[in-house]
């Protein structure tokens, strides 16, 4: 019953999507012709055209949002994930209608193409938030609910009851925990009742009627979840593998499918496919716009530090980037020439190798902004963990725990640590904590946040110096 539903569900949503898709390019067609009253200079082209083009549309469009895993069960999926699913996928779609458009001579209107992926879009949008809305409802009255078994009672299966009782809309019912090992009846762990041990699963799962059993041991009990499996072979109940990865250190962990092998991946970078394209598109607009307005203030800088002292007006220092690679980081200099003699050293408050100029340029951060320059070359980004020099990095990964985790991305002009006040000299672990927290979180919006707290408090911060 539980996997009919499923693909019921998973069929309906297949078949709505297909229906709005092709409303969405037909409503395109209305609103470009008739319904906005934008200009149509060489005619209005006949609706036939558009149905046959949208009778292919469609069916690409479904394509594209399977490609996506759209229609797996969605239970636990989040939603803004898969509303960005859903964008790509139209993005997709949209770029094909738009080369049928340059390669019809404009026979497909751009006015519609681009209508299209609005509409299109919108209309996907709503109806999973509509959903998500209504089921959400259903199961706070009951119904469209999953009762479930856990498998273990150690600290694993401790989160994931945590996580089943803050998703409440999840709409899963726990009936009860399953130990490794006999307990004594009548046994409570973590709220929840021990039903009788992994020997007794099957007979357990008959008798609470469970549709979901969530296998949380830890590894030392492999082989109860081996029995378990074997029991569960005979079951109709669906089966979800919880790993233990509780020694590991995780970053962005995911599961991918190598060729048919399900594969936990325990760091990852976000900065891959879609993730990397949208970064990289979003630092390379940025910092080439800012580099032509501020070019008047970058050119006054440039001459007030070489009237300041005599030395380079850039300061270039060797630093570690995103995998390890190494690149030259660009500042306007605000010390000394001689400032490196003695090795490298943090800098301090009051430091006696400051310039009378570098003071101010330190307190409001000007001698970053040559930095524009690695953000456009590719060698940093504008937000993400700030680079230290080789010295300071071998030192620090050979002493700090994880350490080497924040370069799973690129370096960043300004970060997460930065905007909490966590500049020059700082706690280290601190920083590091922070750095963490930005790459497990990251998003465009997360890097826009960044970027107007960096107006608002790095600039002012008086722990630049």
């Amino acid at each position: 019953m539980f996997a009919r539903s499923r693909q019921l569900f998973a069929t309906s949503m297949f078949v709505v999507d297909g229906v709005l898709v092709f409303a969405a390019w037909i409503g395109s067609w209305w609103l470009r012709f008739y319904g906005l009253g934008i200009p149509a200079p060489l005619g209005i082209p006949p609706l036939s055209l558009y149905l046959w083009t949208g009778a292919v549309l469609a069916p690409t469009a479904l394509l594209a949002l399977r490609s996506f895993r759209i229609y797996r069960s969605a239970r636990t999926g989040r939603l803004g994930q898969e509303l960005f699913a859903v964008i790509q996928a139209v993005a997709i779609v949209t770029a094909l209608a738009g080369m049928g458009s340059f390669f019809t001579k404009g026979e497909l209107s751009r006015y519609t193409v681009a209508l299209f992926f609005l509409l299109c879009t919108a209309l996907l949008w709503t109806v999973r938030i509509v959903m998500r809305m209504l089921l959400r409802w259903m199961r706070s009255h009951g119904r469209n609910l999953r009762h479930v078994l856990i498998v273990g009672t150690g600290p694993l299966a401790n989160t994931l009851l945590d996580k089943i009782e803050h998703h409440r809309d999840f709409g899963l019912v726990v009936e009860g925990l399953v130990s490794v090992e006999p307990m004594p009846a009548g046994t409570t762990l973590h709220g929840q009742p021990v039903l009788g041990p992994v020997s007794e699963l099957t007979r357990i799962v008959e008798s609470t009627g469970a549709e979901l059993v969530y296998l949380a041991l830890a590894r030392p009990d492999w082989k109860a979840e081996e029995e378990a499996m074997q029991a569960l072979a005979d079951s109709t109940a669906a089966v979800r593998l919880v790993p233990d990865l509780t020694m590991a250190f995780m970053l962005n962990p995911s599961v991918e499918d190598f060729d048919g092998m399900p594969v936990v991946l325990v760091s990852e970078s976000p900065e891959q496919g879609w993730n990397a394209v949208l970064k990289r598109g979003f630092d390379l607009a940025m910092s080439g716009l800012s580099l032509v307005v501020l070019s008047p203030v970058l050119l006054v800088l440039a001459i007030l530090v070489r009237l300041d002292s005599p030395g380079p007006i850039f300061y270039t220092q060797e630093r570690v980037g995103i995998l390890g690679r190494r690149f030259w980081m660009l500042k306007f200099r605000s010390m000394r020439a001689d400032a490196d003699d003695g090795g490298p050293g943090w800098t301090v408050a009051n430091d006696p190798r400051r310039t009378q100029l570098g003071e101010i340029l330190r307190k409001y951060s000007l001698d970053e902004l040559p930095q524009l320059w690695n953000v456009l070359a590719g060698d940093m980004s504008l937000v993400g963990p700030r680079p230290e020099q080789p010295a300071y990095v071998e030192q620090f990964r050979a002493s700090i725990p994880r350490y080497f985790l924040r370069h799973h991305v690129k370096a960043g002009m300004t970060g997460w640590a930065q905007v909490n006040g966590l500049r020059g000299d700082t706690p280290l672990d601190k920083r590091i904590e922070y750095d963490l927290y930005y790459i497990e979180n990251w998003s465009l919006l997360f890097d826009l946040r960044i970027l107007f707290l960096t107006v608002g408090r790095v600039f002012r911060d008086a722990a630049a110096h």
